[in-house]
C-alpha cells in the first residue's frame, strides 16, 4: 500500500533540489570568474604563490576558524539528531575519517614548510 504524497511536499522537494543547484552552479561560475580574473593578471601564478606564501598564517588561522565552525555544527545540532536516529560504529569511523581528511589537507597546505 503506497502512501499518497501530497503536491505541496513534492513541490517542496523539487524547490530544494532547484535551490541547490543554483547555488552550486553560482558557486561554480564564481570560482571559474575568479580564476579567469587570476589567470589573466597572473598568468604565470608565481604573484598568487607568492600571496599565499606570505598570507599562510592568516589563511591557516581562517581554516581554524572554519574547523571550529564546523564541529561545533556537528556536535551541536547535527550530531545529537544523527545519533537518535541510528546510533552504532559507523558515525565514529565517519568522524575520524573526517578528522584524518582536515589532517591530510592540513599537511598538504604545509609541506613546503615542513621541508
Amino acid at each position: 500500500m503506497t502512501i499518497p504524497v501530497s503536491p505541496q511536499r513534492r513541490f517542496g522537494r523539487t524547490r530544494r533540489f532547484v535551490l541547490a543547484f543554483l547555488v552550486i552552479l553560482a558557486l561554480t561560475v564564481g570560482l571559474f570568474f575568479i580564476a579567469s580574473v587570476l589567470f589573466e593578471v597572473d598568468p604565470d601564478g608565481h604573484k598568487v604563490r607568492d600571496w599565499l606564501s606570505a598570507s599562510r598564517y592568516g589563511l591557516f588561522v581562517w581554516r581554524l576558524t572554519m574547523y571550529t565552525g564546523l564541529c561545533w555544527a556537528w556536535f551541536y545540532v547535527v550530531r545529537p539528531q544523527v545519533v537518535k536516529k541510528s546510533p552504532g560504529q559507523s558515525l565514529h569511523r565517519l568522524e575520524w575519517m573526517a578528522a584524518g581528511f582536515i589532517i591530510v589537507i592540513e599537511f598538504a597546505a604545509w609541506r613546503s614548510v615542513l621541508a
